[in-house]
């Protein structure tokens, strides 16, 4: 594990739905669910207004129908969410040029690597700066983890989600996962 907290971790919040929610402002802020949609369909990913109805990734389409039956349901368009990724991708990649794609909507960077001074103030500004470029360019929302390890970063994205930065100070390791 590394002494500074200079390993990022991307999640992009509910990646494929906000995607149609920006590229189609009429559903902005409306329950959104792309996957299949036949018989056997089962959900990708459902915007953040359709979690709260209780829907979410891998449930039956027909079951997100039951709890949400207003949302929009969306076949997916991966065209346009490899565009998205490219974009988010490029503006990874100026920052190191360390960065491990996991998917099309989460990604790694070695902020060492790209010459961030390894204090958590500048990775802080880092993150921050991240955030505010990922939403200029594409209308989105990411969370950010910053931590000495992948494996504290990627946790600490999940705990800032949604919309949110979390970075774990050195010597915090533990206060933060005592609980889990």
């Amino acid at each position: 594990m590394r002494p500074a907290p200079t390993i990022l971790h991307l999640d992009m919040d509910a990646f494929y739905a906000s995607a149609e929610q920006a590229a189609k402002p009429s559903l902005r802020g409306k329950a959104v669910v792309v996957g299949g949609l036949g018989p056997r369909g089962v959900v990708a990913t459902a915007s953040y207004e359709a979690r709260r109805l209780g829907v979410h990734s891998a449930m039956p389409t027909a079951q997100a129908r039951r709890l949400a039956p207003n949302a929009a349901y969306l076949v997916p368009r991966f065209s346009l969410y490899r565009t998205v990724s490219d974009q988010v991708m490029e503006l990874l990649g100026r920052l190191s040029p360390l960065v491990e794609p996991l998917s099309l909507d989460e990604a790694f960077v070695d902020l060492e690597a790209g010459g961030t001074a390894d204090d958590s103030a500048s990775a802080r500004a880092t993150g921050e700066g991240l955030r505010t470029a990922i939403r200029a360019v594409t209308g989105l929302s990411g969370s950010v983890g910053l931590a000495g390890s992948k494996m504290l970063a990627k946790i600490a994205s999940e705990e800032a989600k949604p919309d949110g930065l979390l970075l774990i100070e050195p010597g915090t390791e533990r206060d933060l996962l005592a609980p889990m």
